[in-house]
């Protein structure tokens, strides 16, 4: 009998749902004709398509195989609690990997899963319902069995990775069709006949699917001569094959077992498939079994060979005469007083031969299981641990209504692996134990949710805010572990299918927010508050109603589809620990802990009386706390009262709000100790028992509590003893912890179920004890009184509060998710930034742990196990790592027990509700595994401290709250004199602590990009560090970089200023430019002293300007000029204008089009000679490193004569150019003419080409733009005699336009300028006189008259013809009369204007001075071009003209003024 008492209860945890795209698993068809299923109903009917039909667990390879999509897909993955942590990483491949089928499967067997390692593949062989055998294969690569790796299924370049066979119709004729299977190993399967017998399918040859050869040989259980008959057996008859077990060891003979449904368990030769003995199972309760054996066959077992009804048990000593055991299971479904019975026999086998079976006994199943059906059993081998002997134990899983029902039993009596006394005393012990099953959702029914939400909403003032009521429902739906994200989303996707089209919102296809999210939604959407037709005021009522109805219809569905996930399908185990397959997840057996077992007791969950005549050995060891007897009957006493109290107050309703008093006292209780202990124990217990229990509590009540306080010695000496069990969280079993060996993410789903469980249990019974102790104070004297008895009621009292209060911590820790890490990794603020925090001392509190950034966590655990489901989960996998021990009694246990001994809320005599070392720990690994929400919700359980407010300040810059992180990262600061911060920041109580923290809180906050902070707690760095600090350039940095960041450039320019580190002031002084520049903050950059830093300043601007892109912004020629004109220095501001007019003129390769880069090159010289008009003459020159500007080619520049060193010509330097205040107004009248000319040339820009002063002065004239070309000319100095040239043209072309022309196109000019457009007259008449006004402004000594001389020309060679009636312009005539009338004269001759000729000379002569007025003889003291006259008159004479009798005329006229000039000068 086994000595050792270990309870159990179940906990369940789901599988990891399939990952989407494009991490999806990947998929295989196998090669077949026609699509498969026929239809997609096949997949999803009956069952969800990802809950398995049937699974096997090969604990070799640690791969599950599952048939699921209704058994037309194998799922193939890797399961296991454990894993290495020395396993390759990074293998090309996937861990999962399903299979499709073009016909549904039979239940998967033992062995299906195989691997060779003399063909180094891995082998998977399934069954089809055609009789089919698909042989699957994959490579090994690197997988070690048996050693915690992985195996990774590896697809590509693997084309030969399937081989069917069909096993021949005749067979299976002969064989009366197939039951159950087994694989034998990866060339050998047997079949299950319906003769009793057995088909073996053996494979020959390579592993290759081309070179197998399979055989079927039919193996019948009996020599009779069976003839052939009409009608075939069936695979339901009665000698029908059910289950197979295999036993083989070393050299002996391998056995196989069969058992059949008539009882008859057989003894075959692996092989060679000769049936050896055979066995008519009988036991000592032969009736029963007999009488459910005559029932038709509707057993509540399945016999399709999904339930294996055999289990061969080796024995543990090579030394004995039996090799193993052979426990069978028979149904009795008929019976109420037993589901069936296990019969259990002894067995031989040597390498000669198999001994006769031995019958060792039977175990008839619970009173409990009737009516149940079994859906596994095992044995399972006692734990090896000093002291602990809970002995063989038969462990079977049944289906009772849905649900899975686990219990256990000791086998040692049947088994005598050891020596086995017989006693039945201690029923505890000996008989059948049920392995709790925590009730799961039960109890959330219609009447709990009317009960914890009113048909008021939480607002009155807004009665359209009713989202209490999704939020409630949320909070239950994902609640950790409750529900798989496979049951809610399935679930959901059925409530989008039943909504009407028209009603569905766009909300519903959104697949990025979070699966709550979308339930909050979608469900409900189609509700909306309808106003009363009567008074127009919203039906709040109706509508919330309405909208709990449809929260709980989808309740009703999950609820429904979570039951269909958690039904059990088989049973394997790994590492001696049972595991229970469900259909969509896994449950294991859990032994329960101290706490636990107490709290099972005052639920009745265990017979109390049996509890209490356990013997003291039995609990000693795993339960040291409750040995003694007077120990045991104290906490059982408390545990039973205590839950007498929680019942009475829970099926009361509240009288203010909603729920029941228990809910009630729990609420006051926790608002309570929330604000801390402001009053003592005593007066804060009183007040809970006056206005939370007192009233609730009728005489019958306290009777029966005082009943049950009175099993115990002492209240108070119970009341300590069972504080002391919720104090200890430690487990007393321990060994020696795996080296290699940890939980993997299935395994922590199971220790984060584990914990939630323990955590509950342990809840329940600290406020069960609660209300005890507060019965008890109410029971007691006066605890005012200063004895022992009061001091010590006191004690519990506070002892009580604080155990209470740090239970409801770690409660609320299990129910919260982790949802708001995976959603922040999903969407990370753009604003987080990471700077360089390698000097931060600070970065070693609480070890390595690190706030998780963008995408350096995917939400997943180790092997792709989403946590996002459960906070606890979290924790377990990325921060509180748990040991596994090779030997343990639990290792889920273990860890659990580790986990809560490792956050250390717990401690002994603990009186103190405040924060302690162990809370703000916790809260700070909360807070750094990326769940500042519940960070800052788990503070708000305690009342502050500064650890807590450092937690809280990081939750809410983590959040966005920057003012109210600010606010308690200021009062956290206090910690680091009063050393509270040490347990979290270590370097905060070290000698410069308070620097250190103010260095550490700044970098937070530049890690958020917080820079109104930075600067604060980074001043408050600097005030409170030393100068000369190892950080202090750090700190410096990012004060100064924040500053920048917020715009306070004058408190970047003061930091820069006072800077202690002269090398970073440079640093600092380009950044703050470059800063202001960009942001375009000149004038502010402007008004900054720069004192000391003006020519560092100028030398950044113009490296800047000369090193960057004009086009771009900031133009750093701009901020140059702003910077030379603000300080008076306009030669250097017109000097760098027209640098970058000379970029400008270079072009750029950006894609602005010419012409508005000539507009910005125009605009900079502008600029430029207008900063250089302000500076003295002299001085208005700029120098340009280069050859002259190829713009004025053609324009004769001024010389500069100098000394020149001699060095200056060495090949080091480069040609200057010294550019004058006139020669940059050159160039920008030659671009502004190019402007001009533009908007008549359109291409002028568009090929680049290069025009010349000359030319432009020629396109204007061209295009008959005269004023223009005139000031061009003018001011580039281009000579004007084409000008006056062509303007006289038009001149005399107008003069021979007749009047009634329409046509004046060609005295536009006219119009425009200035000189005639206010004028009147025919239009010859106006431009004789613009011509005139041309002449008078640029016709002068300075040019020799000659633009005069050119218009002469002109008008002389046009008007040649005299028939034309042109009269040379009296204006001009009389110009050149009074200048020189001699080479006016001549010129008319030599252009054959002989008429004006003659008129001329006459004018001359009779303009000369007479005679008679000439002093006498002194005649010569007058010129009178007397040749001239002759010459005239000779013309006159000659040609045309002599015949022309008005010429004529003149002549003679001429003639006699000569002769009396003559004649009078002789006289």
């Amino acid at each position: 009998m086994p000595s050792t008492f270990i309870p159990h209860h179940l906990v369940h945890a789901h599988l990891s749902a399939p990952p989407s795209i494009p991490n999806s698993i990947p998929e295989l068809r196998i090669p077949a004709e026609g699509d498969f299923p026929p239809t997609d109903e096949d997949y999803a009917e009956p069952l969800l398509p990802d809950h398995a039909v049937s699974v096997y667990h090969d604990p070799f390879t640690n791969i599950l195989a599952r048939t699921i999509h209704n058994s037309y897909v194998l799922e193939l993955r890797s399961f296991s609690p454990t894993i290495s942590a020395s396993r390759p990483r990074g293998l090309d491949g996937s861990e999962s990997l399903r299979i499709f089928f073009p016909e549904p499967l039979r239940p998967l067997a033992n062995g299906s899963v195989v691997v060779s390692r003399r063909d180094k593949r891995l082998f998977v062989l399934v069954l089809s319902e055609t009789n089919i055998v698909y042989r699957l294969n994959f490579p090994l690569g690197t997988f070690r069995s048996a050693s915690g790796d992985r195996f990774v299924f590896t697809t590509k370049g693997n084309d030969d990775w399937c081989e069917d066979y069909e096993v021949p119709v005749d067979v299976i004729a002969a064989c009366g069709g197939v039951g159950a299977w087994t694989v034998l190993d990866e060339d050998t399967v047997v079949l299950g006949g319906g003769d009793g017998g057995i088909v073996r399918l053996t494979r020959s040859g390579p592993w290759r699917p081309e070179g197998g050869r399979w055989t079927a040989s039919h193996h019948r259980a009996s020599s009779r001569l069976r003839l052939p008959s009409l009608f075939s057996r069936s695979a339901n008859s009665d000698e029908q094959i059910i289950s197979f077990a295999e036993f083989a060891r070393g050299d002996h003979i391998p056995v196989l077992y069969t058992l059949s449904r008539d009882r008859k368990l057989r003894t075959w030769n692996s092989s060679t498939g000769s049936c050896l003995k055979t066995v008519d199972v009988r036991t000592a309760s032969q009736e029963l079994v007999v009488r459910g054996s005559q029932e038709p066959s509707g057993s509540s077992t399945l016999e399709d060979g999904s339930v294996k009804m055999i289990r061969v048990v080796p024995h543990p000593s090579k030394s004995s005469r039996f090799s193993h055991l052979i426990v069978v299971f028979f149904a009795t479904p008929h019976s109420s007083a037993s589901a069936g019975t296990f019969v259990v026999y002894r067995a031989l086998t040597t390498t000669h031969g198999v001994g006769d079976l031995v019958l060792a006994g039977d175990k008839p199943c619970s009173s409990s299981s009737a009516g149940s059906e079994l859906r596994g059993f095992d044995v399972l081998p006692p734990v090896q641990l000093d002291d602990v002997d809970n002995g063989w134990t038969l462990w079977t899983t049944w289906d009772r209504d849905g649900s899975t029902y686990c219990e256990t039993i000791f086998l040692d009596d049947l088994s005598q692996f050891t020596t086995y006394l017989g006693t039945n005393d201690f029923s505890l012990l000996t008989n059948w134990q049920p392995v709790a099953s925590p009730s799961n959702v039960d109890h959330f029914d219609a009447a709990y949710f009317d009960n914890i939400l009113s048909f008021q909403p939480p607002n009155p003032a807004d009665p359209r805010d009713n989202g209490d009521i999704p939020a409630a429902f949320i909070q239950h739906l994902f609640h950790p572990g409750r529900f798989s994200t496979l049951t809610l989303a399935t679930a959901l996707e059925e409530y989008t299918q039943q909504l009407s089209r028209k009603k569905q919102s766009s909300q519903i296809y959104s697949s990025f927010s979070s699966l709550s999210r979308r339930y909050g939604d979608i469900v409900g959407s189609q509700i909306e508050l309808r106003d009363s037709p009567q008074t127009g005021a919203p039906e709040v009522e109706a509508h919330r109603k309405e909208l709990k109805l449809e929260w709980l219809g989808v309740w009703a569905t999950v609820r429904e589809l979570d039951k269909q996930s958690r039904w059990p399908i088989g049973t394997t185990v790994i590492r001696d620990n049972l595991y229970i397959l469900t259909r969509e997840g896994v449950s294991v057996p859990v032994p329960e802990d101290t706490g636990g077992l107490v709290d099972l007791l005052g639920q009745d969950g265990i017979d109390a009386e049996a509890f209490l005549d356990l013997p003291e050995g039995a609990l000693r060891r795993l339960y040291p706390s409750l040995g003694g007897p007077q120990a045991r009957s104290s906490v059982v006493a408390i545990s039973r009262s205590g839950a007498y109290m929680s019942s009475a107050l829970k099926q009361q309703d509240a009288e203010e709000g909603t729920g029941t008093n228990l809910e009630a006292f729990v609420y006051q209780v926790n608002d309570q100790l929330t604000r801390g202990m402001q009053e003592p124990p005593e007066l804060i217990a009183g007040s809970l028992w006056d206005d939370c229990v007192d009233p609730y509590m009728s005489e019958e009540d306290r009777t029966k509590i005082r009943r049950l306080l009175s099993e115990s010695p002492s209240t108070s000496r119970a009341l300590n003893q069972s504080l002391d069990i919720l104090e200890d969280t430690s487990l007393s079993l321990k060994s020696q912890e795996s080296a290699d060996l940890s939980f993997s993410g299935s395994g922590h789903a199971i220790v984060a179920s584990t914990l939630a469980q323990m955590i509950e249990s342990r809840y329940q019974l600290a406020r069960n004890i609660l209300l005890v102790s507060i019965f008890h104070l109410s029971e007691s004297r006066d605890p005012s009184a200063e004895d022992d008895e009061a001091e010590e009621l006191i004690e519990i009292l506070a002892r009580t509060l604080t155990v209470y209060h740090r239970y409801r911590v770690l409660k609320w820790v299990s129910d919260q998710t982790g949802e708001e890490a995976r959603e922040r990794n999903k969407s990370r603020r753009a604003t987080k930034r990471k700077v360089n925090g390698g000097d931060d001392t600070l970065a070693e509190g609480l070890g390595s742990l690190k706030m998780r950034e963008g995408d350096e966590d995917s939400g997943a655990d180790s092997d792709a196990f989403d946590v996002g489901y459960s906070l606890l989960h979290s924790l377990l996998a990325r921060q509180q790592h748990q040991p596994i021990d090779e030997v343990s009694i639990s290792p889920y246990l273990q860890a659990a027990s580790s986990f809560l001994e490792d956050l250390g809320l717990l401690s002994r005599n603990q009186t103190d509700t405040a924060a302690q070392v162990a809370d703000v720990k916790l809260a700070y690994v909360i807070l750094v595994d990326g769940h500042p929400l519940l960070a800052g919700e788990y503070t708000d359980m305690y009342p502050l401290s500064a650890g807590l407010a450092y937690v809280r300040g990081r939750a809410f810059l983590e959040s966005g709250g920057v003012g109210e992180a600010v606010q308690y990262l200021e009062k956290a600061a206090a910690g680091c004199k009063d050393g509270s911060l040490s347990p979290i920041l270590p370097s905060a109580s070290a000698q410069n602590g308070l620097g250190d923290y103010y260095r550490h809180v700044c970098r937070v906050f530049d890690e958020q990009a917080a820079d109104g902070p930075v600067v604060h707690f980074g001043q408050l760095a600097i005030q409170n560090s030393p100068a000369d600090g190892p950080s202090s350039r750090d700190l410096w940095t990012r004060v100064f970089l924040a500053s920048i960041a917020l715009e306070n450039y004058e408190d970047a320019y003061s930091i820069l200023t006072s800077l202690p580190f002269i090398d970073l002031k440079r640093d600092f002084l380009g950044q703050l430019i470059s800063v202001m520049c960009e942001n375009n903050e000149i004038g502010r950059l402007n008004t900054l002293g720069f004192i000391g830093f003006q020519k560092d300043v100028e030398g950044m601007l113009r490296f800047k300007a000369r090193n960057s892109d004009p086009l771009r912004f900031p133009n750093y020629y701009k901020v140059l000029y702003s910077w030379h004109i603000t300080r008076g220095d306009y030669r250097s501001a017109g000097e760098i204008m027209y640098l970058q007019g000379r970029r400008f003129a270079e072009g750029s390769s950006s894609k602005v089009p010419a012409f508005e880069l000539s507009a910005m090159q125009a605009r900079s010289y502008l600029a430029a000679i207008n900063a250089l008009a302000l500076v003295d003459r002299r001085n208005a020159w700029v120098s340009v490193a280069g050859a002259p500007s190829k713009t004025l080619r053609g324009i004769k520049r001024r010389k500069v004569s100098s000394y020149i060193p001699e060095e200056e010509f060495s090949k080091e330097k480069r040609p200057v150019d010294i550019v004058s205040l006139a020669d940059i107004e050159m160039e920008y009248t030659l671009v502004l003419s190019q402007l001009r000319l533009s908007s008549h040339i359109p291409d002028l820009h568009e090929q680049g080409v290069s025009i010349s002063p000359q030319e432009v002065v020629g396109l204007f004239i061209q295009r008959g733009m005269f004023d223009i070309a005139q000031s061009t000319a003018s001011s580039l100095g281009v000579d004007m005699i084409d000008l006056f040239h062509s303007l006289a043209t038009r001149c005399v072309e107008l003069s021979r336009l007749p009047d009634h022309a329409n046509d004046f196109s060609s005295a536009a000019f006219l119009q425009t300028s200035p000189v005639t457009a206010r004028l009147r007259g025919p239009p010859s008449a106006l431009a004789m006189r613009y011509l005139q006004s041309a002449l008078a402004r640029h016709d002068s000594a300075k040019t020799d008259w000659r633009y005069r001389q050119a218009v002469a020309d002109t008008l002389f060679e046009m008007n040649s013809d005299k028939r034309r009636g042109w009269q040379m312009p009296v204006w001009l005539a009389q110009w050149e009369m009074d200048r020189d009338p001699e080479g006016w004269i001549n010129r008319a001759l030599r252009w054959g204007w002989i008429a004006e000729a003659l008129d001329w000379s006459l004018d001359l002569i009779r303009q000369a001075i007479p005679p008679e007025l000439l002093p006498k003889g002194q005649a010569d003291v007058t010129y009178t071009p007397y040749s001239l006259f002759d010459r005239v008159l000779a013309a006159a004479g000659e040609g045309d003209e002599k015949e022309e009798k008005a010429v004529q005329n003149k002549a003679k006229v001429l003639r006699e003024e000569v002769a009396r000039r003559v004649k009078g000068l002789q006289g």
